[in-house]
């Protein structure tokens, strides 16, 4: 499917919907008077005739053969097959009708028949001054009427959420970003050119052209380097996983593509963050499941819709290993964007974030993707304990989320 097609196929959703510079001067005034931007509702939008199919990991057969087996007997040929899946699961995609569904539903070796969907990260919002590359704009007012970014030196800062949870050096640490990949000349960033990788077909580039990814890297490890920010777990490695376009589009196979990848490739103590959603997929919640009882921890994004996330994958998932977050602000308030529920396990700044930006820049952004990072990099930086310095207020579920610490 084409960016054209996916634009008119989407029901936009932010998980880290506004960005914007300090030029952005509704974005101000909206934080000097406690209020937040609303983003928008999240939803998504099903695939016509598009499958995920994913076969039983008890056969013992190898799984190239289990797959032809499959497929043969109920009348297919290997050129039906667009994508193939190894690793914590085995298993395809392809287009299918109905009736060939409902016949391979009843196959023995099938486990789970899904169907894909269109995942987006939706319409950012920037100035024309969103890749700016010389000092962060210091002495910006915030929500408690003083500046959000802590100086370090001439030309470095802690934004206010790195600084809330604490940070420390992440040299040596691995996390794997699913997003629309990363910048890799980003002279902040510390990235694992040989292990990024697209998963967009027919896109070798894992070049981050959207930002989303950018910006997350950013938060967690961007380097103590006397330059622009300071990740929670400065200099980590990041590991590009690039799921989406340059408009910001994507599908849950491309999603469920990467995470596989992390499953085969990654090693216990590894991070993956996990700033996305889509509607409720068992397949994406067995496969994160997998994956994290491999001891690779997983920061997942609570979502932005002001609702109970107990519909939204992954961020039901409620498990060892995986940690899904909401949004909390400056004052320690649950952000009234900010998805909840039970599988929640703590909230992290993600208001008014400043963070590393694609052409080599800077810029601020509001959302659960901005506050899963956080997390991620603690997960880093501790070997997967978080700890927590009181709760959050505003939480509509009557069960306060913990605020995340180092």
């Amino acid at each position: 499917m084409n960016t054209a097609t996916f634009k008119k196929a989407v029901s936009f959703f932010a998980l880290a919907s506004v960005f914007s510079m300090s030029g952005c001067q509704q974005d101000e005034v909206l934080e000097e008077t406690g209020q937040f931007p609303v983003e928008p509702v999240a939803s998504s939008t099903s695939i016509a005739g598009k499958f995920i199919v994913v076969l039983k990991d008890n056969n013992p057969q190898p799984s190239n053969e289990l797959r032809q087996r499959v497929l043969g007997r109920n009348g297919f040929d290997a050129t039906r097959v667009r994508e193939i899946f190894q690793g914590a699961v085995n298993g395809f995609s392809g287009s299918f009708s109905k009736e060939e569904i409902d016949l391979l539903r009843k196959d023995k070796n099938v486990a789970f028949i899904e169907q894909d969907q269109v995942v987006s990260l939706g319409k950012i919002i920037t100035s024309d001054a969103s890749a700016r590359k010389a000092t962060p704009p210091v002495g910006k007012t915030s929500a408690v009427g003083t500046s959000d970014l802590s100086t370090l030196g001439s030309s470095q800062t802690i934004p206010w959420g790195v600084a809330r949870v604490g940070y420390g050096d992440g040299t040596g640490k691995t996390v794997w970003v699913i997003d629309s990949g990363v910048q890799s000349t980003h002279p902040d960033l510390n990235i694992d050119q040989a292990r990024s990788k697209s998963f967009i077909s027919g896109v070798t580039s894992w070049e981050d052209g959207y930002g989303h990814g950018t910006a997350v890297a950013g938060i967690i490890g961007a380097k103590n380097n006397n330059i622009g920010v300071v990740g929670v777990a400065a200099n980590a490695s990041i590991v590009a996983l690039r799921v989406f376009d340059n408009a910001g589009a994507g599908t849950l196979t491309r999603i469920y593509s990467a995470l596989n990848h992390v499953y085969k490739n990654g090693k216990p103590g590894d991070v993956v963050n996990m700033s996305l959603r889509v509607a409720a997929s068992s397949m994406l919640d067995d496969l994160v499941k997998k994956t994290a009882a491999r001891g690779i921890f997983i920061a997942v994004a609570s979502g932005n819709s002001s609702i109970d996330c107990k519909a939204d994958s992954p961020a039901r998932v409620v498990d060892t290993n995986v940690y899904v977050v909401s949004n909390m602000d400056s004052y320690g308030r649950l952000n009234p964007s900010s998805n909840f529920g039970a599988s929640v396990n703590f909230s992290a700044p993600g208001t008014s974030i400043y963070t590393t930006w694609k052409g080599s820049g800077y810029t601020t952004g509001s959302g659960t993707s901005y506050a899963a990072p956080h997390v991620a990099g603690i997960l880093a930086l501790t070997g997967g304990k978080v700890n927590s310095q009181g709760v959050v207020s505003n939480d509509p579920d009557g069960k306060p989320d913990a605020i995340a610490l180092k």
